[in-house]
């Protein structure tokens, strides 16, 4: 088995999260995941390496639920940017100060500054992500909407201004980009995740999770290790891993329990690649985040390794065995010969 395709196992369960977890993101260095819930939860921070909380920038106020949150490094930025979006259509960004996630010493809350707050009424963002075709250095940023059009807008990274809208015609769960390869994985709630290309946003392949519910439920989708797997999550508590190219179905993984898998989130840390996930059931519920690493060693052949080594040994000893019965007829023969 190639290295890049060795399993992807239990880390450990690292955090209980008051409310249902609606979204999930890394730091690129893998130190601090971000989160967005429901309820009073807003957005919330967590210290990756203990999974302890860090002081969050936002609680829920009267902005809706948090939707999706992304962390982003800026070329005229010293530190990661931290955007998110809300139920309520409501878009956020705020910078780090000081290099550091710091508390303020008289509330305790997130030391940051606020860029910009737009708000687009209908568009509820399921996801972020820098429009890398273009070069301005205004930084555009694509927002993916839920609604029936599954709306995309293009807005300016600095002023919150729209550029440009289109639309691939279904619901829109969530978006993930490869720009390197030119496509984009979209999550259709009623038909699955599904691959396009950002030539002509037409479809290029569509990966198989079947659907337990009557009616479609939003997951997160995922890009990881080059663009050569695309993870996705279900309504029935498993995490999928699939080839990108032929759509197989490579590994899957389980919260252990029959729930909404709505967030999956991918990270690298010290060079092992990283699965986060996390349910999503009713408000009154405190949820588990889930992490997953790449295995460094191919576990599923150990036995067979064991077993060839068994059989060498058996081989050896039945060779030393036969060589101990031949020397000692040998010995036998020279004495009736001598007599």
């Amino acid at each position: 088995m190639a290295l890049s395709r060795l399993p992807y196992v239990w880390h450990r369960g690292v955090s209980k999260h008051p409310g249902s977890v609606l979204s999930l993101a890394a730091t690129e260095d893998g130190t601090i995941l971000a989160s967005g819930g429901k309820g009073s939860q807003g957005t919330r921070l967590w210290n990756i390496s203990d999974m302890s909380t860090i002081a969050r920038p936002s609680t829920v106020s009267n902005r809706g639920a948090t939707l999706v949150v992304i962390w982003a490094h800026q070329a005229d930025e010293l530190y990661d940017v931290l955007y998110a979006g809300t139920q309520n259509g409501y878009f956020f960004c705020w910078r780090q100060r000081d290099g550091a996630i710091s508390k303020d010493p008289q509330t305790g809350k997130w030391i940051a500054t606020n860029i910009f707050t737009r708000r687009f009424p209908k568009l509820a963002p399921q996801a972020i992500t820098f429009a890398a075709f273009d070069n301005s250095q205004d930084r555009d940023i694509m927002v993916f909407g839920l609604h029936n059009n599954g709306p995309i807008c293009t807005i300016r990274g600095k002023t919150g201004e729209i550029a440009s809208q289109w639309s691939v015609g279904a619901k829109i769960g969530d978006a993930a980009f490869n720009w390197r390869d030119g496509v984009f994985c979209l999550d259709n709630p009623t038909s699955g995740p599904t691959l396009f290309r950002v030539s002509d946003q037409m479809k290029a392949k569509m990966y198989a999770i079947h659907r337990e519910r009557t009616y479609g439920r939003t997951r997160k989708v995922r890009f990881r290790e080059q663009g050569s797997i695309v993870i996705s999550g279900s309504d029935h508590g498993c995490v999928y891993i699939f080839d990108t190219r032929s759509g197989e179905k490579l590994q899957t993984l389980s919260v252990g329990a029959s729930e909404w898998v709505r967030v999956v989130e991918t990270t690298e840390i010290g060079g092992v690649s990283v699965i986060f996930a996390a349910q999503t059931r009713a408000l009154d519920f405190s949820e588990e985040i889930f992490v997953w690493k790449r295995s460094r060693r191919d576990t599923s052949i150990g036995w067979s390794k064991m077993f060839e080594a068994v059989k060498a040994l058996i081989f050896l000893g039945c060779i030393a065995f036969l060589y101990q019965n031949l020397e000692a007829r040998i010995r036998v023969l020279r004495k009736a010969m001598n007599m």
